[in-house]
């Protein structure tokens, strides 16, 4: 629940007042040849084995000093630092290797003495490639690798952030190139093969990340000479998968003149877009100011028409330059990477930007809009009778990051998880968007709240913050409306049946049909579809017939299926999506039960299902007669 008028008037004065001092500081120390200026150095050569040799000077006055790894990180929301991927630390001064040891109390903190007479320490370990299961890994291959500089860091406790000056470098493997909003020092490529950076506030580095590979292309989004100008870094496995086509690769320099038009300005002195494809690689979709970074682990330019292959991903993550970097959360700030935050307005943060990203996506061409109209529907459906609804409010699903996980829950429609992005842009959004609109005559929209509740500045990077009451405030400035009830029932309430009046409004109305469209499979990705059938049988099942999930309460549910299993077969011929679809057709008048053979583990049993409905595939329906306003919503302008 969000605080009181009072505290949250507090608080908010407190961070104005933090924010103020913070930003000259991390001026002062974006300032190249900062005095005192930690230096890091990470040789990123060895790609085989995917360790990285880092080596750091941090300057120190004799006595304890405490050296921190990252756990509490932007964008991450959450305690997700990995401090069990450094290994053979050591740290030396004075010539003299030092003794170190944790805080008991806290595993992040390790603790040293410096001798005296020394003014330094130096520290030498290793970063070892973290395990597939971390969330928003970045890439170590052979032939691509992420730097995350959060996972290659310690840094001295008792400043903020945004007062440490630190010069990065980077040895890269022979011929490479990297891309990464960090400036080098030189055009020259460096005959040692270290690559130097400008001095930036640790702040800042934690914020840019690194990558690099053999097989790269860079793509300039804007013209010759725009001021604030944005660029795109491709990285490959294979050097096929860098091939595109004008179309595919002028929907990127749509995406920046259309993020460009919506919020009126670029918070930002430049932009670096990293995507990086291939097998093995992972799937990562992380927002930085000044950069994101999104992993594919599929073909990111293949069946363009027809796959979204997360491509709204590369949109979702660039209006977080302006919606939760530039203008960010007042309780998701926090002076170091340590300091715990919170996430009550995720919904502002991640609903907003999840809005903006589908409709972007569409306006530049990343998508059709087709495709974002389907995942509306599909969305709609999922969260229409959401059973987890019925005793976990939107309001509470933002404590998720906080609670670790990376949202996965075995029983998710149940247990409810970060259901504050999709959640929030259909039920929260685009309901906005649709009253005004209304309301107006389509004289205004949310297109002019974001406009002017960002309110960016070229070239400003803020961070400017905010609490609930400026949202209001803000929406009430573009249209007058009770939008404090309009937030907090929308995010407050515990009821199963969520509302679509938003998908009302726009001119579009759920329902079911018998037949499975293109898209149903097709729509993230081809090579690995979810077969949808969660209103029929209750069960999403992937390619192979693994269950990837199972709807809670559903007639699988009741016959004791679970994540994780396999159907084998149908009717004792060999599982495939045509025949399971042919099974629930015959069974409408139940004389033909739906019969399973399922593999768990090394057993084996039939699970039979009398389930009568048919096929039910959620699609949207125009409404007659009513404007289509999510047409005029998705169209570029």
């Amino acid at each position: 629940m969000p605080a009181s008028l009072a505290e949250t008037a507090r608080r908010f004065a407190l961070a104005s007042c933090l924010l103020c001092l913070t930003t000259a500081a991390a001026m002062a120390a974006d300032s190249p040849g900062t005095p005192e200026a930690m230096t890091v150095r990470v040789d990123a050569t060895n790609v085989a084995q995917k360790i990285l040799q880092v080596t750091e000077h941090i300057p120190a006055a004799p006595g304890p000093l405490r050296l921190r790894f990252p756990r509490w990180l932007p964008g991450f929301h959450g305690p997700y630092g990995d401090v069990s991927q450094i290994a053979g630390l050591q740290i030396r001064a004075a010539d003299q290797r030092l003794a170190w040891q944790r805080d008991p109390g806290d595993p992040f903190t390790f603790v040293v003495t410096v001798p005296a007479g020394a003014g330094a320490v130096d520290l030498a370990y290793q970063s070892i490639a973290p395990p597939a299961s971390q969330p928003y890994r970045a890439p170590r291959a052979q032939q691509v690798i992420g730097l995350q500089w959060h996972a290659v860091m310690l840094y001295p406790e008792g400043r903020p952030a945004a007062e440490i000056s630190v010069l990065p470098s980077v040895k890269l493997p022979a011929d490479w190139q990297q891309g990464s909003a960090l400036r080098a020092t030189s055009t020259q490529p460096p005959s040692d093969g270290w690559l130097a950076f400008e001095a930036v506030s640790l702040e800042t580095l934690v914020d840019s990340p690194l990558y690099a590979g053999r097989h790269y292309r860079r793509v300039e989004l804007d013209p010759a000479g725009t001021p604030w100008p944005a660029t795109l870094h491709l990285f490959a496995d294979r050097p096929d998968r860098l091939q595109a086509s004008d179309a595919q690769l002028d929907a990127h320099r749509a995406l920046v003149r259309q993020g460009t038009a919506l919020f009126g300005a670029r918070p930002w002195r430049h932009y670096d877009l990293l995507i990086a494809i291939g097998e093995s690689l992972g799937d990562t979709a992380l927002e930085h100011h000044e950069s994101s970074e999104n992993v594919y682990d599929t073909d990111y330019f293949k069946d363009w028409p027809s796959a979204a292959r997360r491509r709204d991903d590369v949109a979702h993550e660039f209006v977080h330059a302006w919606n939760g970097k530039y203008r960010r959360p007042a309780d998701l700030w926090a002076p170091d990477f340590n300091t715990p935050s919170q996430d009550s307005l995720l919904w502002v943060y991640e609903g907003m930007t999840q809005y903006y990203g589908l409709v972007l996506a569409a306006r530049s061409g990343l998508v059709s809009p087709e495709l974002v109209r389907h995942h509306f529907g599909r969305e709609a459906a999922f969260l229409r009778d959401l059973p987890g609804r019925s005793w976990r409010s939107l309001q509470d699903t933002t404590n998720d990051p906080a609670l670790g996980g990376a949202g996965s829950r075995p029983w998710y429609d149940w247990q409810r998880g970060w259901d504050y992005y999709d959640e929030s842009a259909l039920m929260i959004w685009l309901d906005a968007d649709t009253l005004i609109r209304e309301a107006t005559r389509g004289r205004r929209s949310l297109d002019d709240f974001a406009r002017s509740f960002i309110g960016a500045a070229n070239g400003e990077r803020g961070p400017r913050l905010y609490v609930f009451d400026d949202v209001v405030a803000a929406m009430n400035a573009v249209h007058p409306h009770d939008w404090k009830a309009f937030f907090r029932e929308r995010l407050d309430r515990t009821d199963a049946t969520a509302p679509l009046d938003g998908l009302t409004r726009a001119g579009w109305r759920l329902t079911e049909s018998d037949k499975r469209s293109e898209m149903d499979l097709a729509a993230l990705d081809p090579e690995k579809p979810t077969l949808r059938l969660g209103p029929s049988l209750g069960l999403g099942i992937a390619k192979d017939g693994k269950i990837r999930y199972v709807s809670w309460g559903g007639p699988a549910f009741e016959a004791g299926m679970s994540e994780g299993e396999q159907i084998v077969a149908v009717a004792m011929q060999a599982y495939s999506v045509e025949r399971i679809e042919a099974a629930i057709t015959a069974n409408k008048d139940g004389q033909r039960p739906v019969s399973l053979l399922v593999k768990r583990d090394d057993d084996y049993r039939v699970v039979t299902l009398d389930v009568r409905t048919g096929l039910r595939y959620p699609a949207l329906a125009r409404i007659d007669g009513q404007r289509d306003w999510l047409a005029e919503i998705l169209a570029a302008k």
